[in-house]
């Protein structure tokens, strides 16, 4: 029970470690939204860098916040979920089923998507694919990669719940007691 708890807070420091480098692509975000509001407004285009590559820069960057920001939300309990089922169950009951859920749903839906995910980046690097638009970005493997590794922190997140749930319902009531937050440093 504590190797599991053990491999579960290195794996949450990880994840953590990973948001908050990514986090910055928040500010590249909003410098890249503001220079588009802009340029629309006063119609000033830097040649050969119109709106549309501005725009797919834009779903780029809020595509790869997201899916490193993923796995990091999953440990925090921040993800978005109903509790209109859960609300009145005990701390262990939401345990039971959260394990439920994962063995059930999110450990097979993440293994598909991952693998999915792999060839999906993998045929677009090998194609050195790029955007539809004539004066789109290029190298499109980048952001369809984000994909693949945000799945992937997704998957170990995954693990790490599990694990921290697993001691919570079966360990020693210390293990327990630190299982049920996730060991984060600030």
């Amino acid at each position: 029970m504590q190797a599991m708890l053990s491999v579960s807070d290195v794996i949450d420091r990880v994840l953590q470690r990973i948001a908050h480098v990514f986090g910055w692509l928040f500010i590249a975000l909003v410098v890249v939204i503001c220079w588009d509001v802009l340029t629309r407004k006063l119609g000033f285009q830097i040649p050969g860098f119109g709106s549309t590559p501005i725009q797919e820069l834009e779903w780029h960057l809020h595509g790869a916040l997201f899916l490193f920001w993923l796995g990091y939300a999953y440990t925090r309990d921040v993800h978005v979920r109903i509790d209109v089922f859960t609300g009145h169950k005990t701390p262990r009951q939401k345990a039971k089923l959260e394990i439920f859920g994962i063995l059930f749903f999110a450990i097979p839906y993440c293994l598909v998507a991952t693998y999915y995910a792999f060839f999906f980046a993998e045929v677009s690097f090998l194609q050195n694919e790029r955007s539809d638009a004539p004066n789109g970005l290029e190298w499109r493997w980048i952001i369809k990669s984000c994909l693949f590794l945000g799945l992937l922190l997704l998957d170990v997140a995954v693990i790490s719940v599990m694990f921290r749930k697993l001691v919570m319902i079966f360990g020693p009531p210390d293990l327990a007691a630190r299982a049920s937050s996730p060991a984060v440093s600030n």
